[in-house]
């Protein structure tokens, strides 16, 4: 019992994480590869616009992601928001990941879904 007690800030995190683990088998929630693939080709279009738009051409980096983010959040639907937050947790990691990995952007994203489901 003293074991546990003094190692409980390792434990517990992987008695949770082992539960999750259980969990995810047992209910085995899939996402659609294509519905991911069909998200992150938006964001992809909406970067590329504001890349390209000569008013917001010239726009520090920040000021152009977080311009990507509302974008983003008023094309997409509620159900596509769960959706890619499920996968990159925020709709700004997703944005972050498109950006990245624009010329290998299907590849990687078929090895993310696998990594994350």
């Amino acid at each position: 019992m003293n074991f546990i007690i003094e190692n409980q800030a390792l434990i517990m995190p992987l008695l949770g994480a082992v539960i999750v683990w259980i969990l995810g088998l047992l209910v085995k929630k899939q996402i659609d590869k294509a519905k991911i693939i069909q998200i992150l080709t938006i964001i992809l279009d909406v970067i590329q616009d504001i890349n390209n738009e000569p008013a917001t051409k010239s726009l520090e980096n920040h000021e152009k992601k977080q311009l990507a983010v509302t974008r983003v959040n008023s094309a997409l639907p509620a159900k596509r928001k769960t959706t890619l937050e499920k996968v990159f947790g925020t709709i700004g990691g997703a944005i972050e990941f498109v950006y990245t990995q624009r010329k290998w952007l299907f590849a990687g994203a078929q090895k993310l879904i696998k990594a994350v489901f």
